[in-house]
C-alpha cells in the first residue's frame, strides 16, 4: 500500500469530497478517484457512502481510516528521522486561543525532538496570514481566513461562540446596547463577531473593554460587569454552566491550518498538524 494513496484516502475523508481533497493535495480529481477505488480493490469493500454533495465513510472506512491516520503519524516520525530535519517549527496562532490538544502535542514533540527550537508568532488571522506569506513563520492555526493567494487552507474543525454573563437571558438587542462588552484585545477575532452582531441589531458601539486574561474577563462577566463571547468547548474547563447560545452563522467559526502554497511541509510540522486535526 502507498503512502500516498493513504494521504489520498485521509484527504478525501476529511474533505468530504474528491474535489477538495484533489485541490489540498494539488492533484488531478481523477487521479484521486483512481486511488479511492485502488484502494476499496485492495480491501475487496466499498469505504465510503456516495452522496449527490459528497461522501462520506461508512463503517469500514472509518476503521481504515484510524488505521492509515497511525500509520501516516509513524511515516513522519520516520522521515523526519532519516532526513535529518532541522528541530526547527515556526509557528502562527491566535490570540484568543491555542488549537485543542496544542500543549499535549508540543509536549511529545519536545519529547522526541530534545534540541527542537520553536518560533511562535500571535496575532489575528490576517496578521499570520501576512507573516506566513512573508516566510517569517511557516504554519499558523487560525480562526476564518481571508483567502489570500499565496497561502494553502485546510479545515481542520469548527467552533461555536456562546455569550457569557449574568443577565444573559435579556434580548439580545437589550444587552448589546446596555452592557460592557469584554474582549481579550481590540485584533481578537471575536470582537469581529461582536461587530457583526451590533451591526445586525442596528447598535453603535465602540467603547469595548479589553482584558487579555481570559480567567479575569470570565470572572468580570461572572460578576455582572459585562458579557463577552467565549468558546463553547471552554466553558466546562472555566466552570461555566450557565451560558447563551445565539442563533447567528457568526457565532460558527471554522478553524484552519494555513501555509505558503510553496512551502514544503517538514515531517515535525506534519505530525504536528496530524495530532492537531485528530483532537477536532
Amino acid at each position: 500500500m502507498d503512502i500516498e494513496n493513504m494521504r489520498a484516502f485521509i484527504a478525501v475523508a476529511e474533505n468530504g469530497s474528491i474535489s477538495s481533497a484533489a485541490q489540498e493535495l494539488h492533484q488531478l480529481q481523477s487521479n484521486m478517484t483512481a486511488k479511492i477505488k485502488k484502494i476499496e480493490s485492495e480491501f475487496d469493500t466499498e469505504l465510503f457512502y456516495r452522496r449527490p454533495r459528497g461522501m462520506e465513510l461508512n463503517e469500514e472506512g472509518k476503521k481504515l481510516y484510524a488505521q492509515f491516520k497511525k500509520i501516516v503519524l509513524l511515516w513522519e516520525e520516520t522521515r523526519s528521522m532519516m532526513n535529518q530535519e532541522n528541530a526547527v517549527l515556526r509557528i502562527g496562532l491566535m490570540v484568543s486561543k491555542n488549537p485543542p490538544n496544542f500543549n499535549q502535542a508540543m509536549g511529545i514533540l519536545y519529547e522526541k525532538y530534545k534540541n527542537l527550537v520553536v518560533t511562535v508568532r500571535t496575532g489575528n488571522t490576517q496578521k499570520i496570514e501576512n507573516e506566513i506569506a512573508d516566510g517569517m513563520i511557516d504554519i499558523g492555526f487560525l480562526v476564518g481566513k481571508t483567502d489570500a493567494k499565496l497561502l494553502h487552507y485546510k479545515k481542520y474543525g469548527t467552533e461555536r461562540l456562546v455569550l457569557v454573563g449574568r443577565n444573559t437571558d435579556k434580548p439580545l438587542n437589550t444587552l448589546l446596547k446596555d452592557e460592557n462588552l469584554i474582549i481579550s484585545s481590540g485584533n481578537c477575532y471575536y470582537k469581529k463577531v461582536f461587530d457583526q452582531l451590533l451591526e445586525d441589531h442596528h447598535v453603535v458601539r465602540t467603547d469595548f473593554v479589553e482584558i487579555a486574561a481570559l480567567e479575569s474577563l470570565v470572572s468580570m462577566c461572572q460578576l455582572g460587569m459585562g458579557i463577552s463571547l467565549i468558546p463553547e468547548s471552554d466553558t466546562v474547563s472555566l466552570g461555566i454552566r450557565d451560558y447563551r447560545v445565539i442563533d447567528h452563522d457568526a457565532c460558527e467559526l471554522e478553524k484552519f491550518m494555513c501555509y505558503r502554497v510553496n512551502h514544503k511541509i517538514t515531517g515535525m510540522e506534519q505530525q504536528l498538524m496530524n495530532m492537531i486535526s485528530a483532537a477536532n
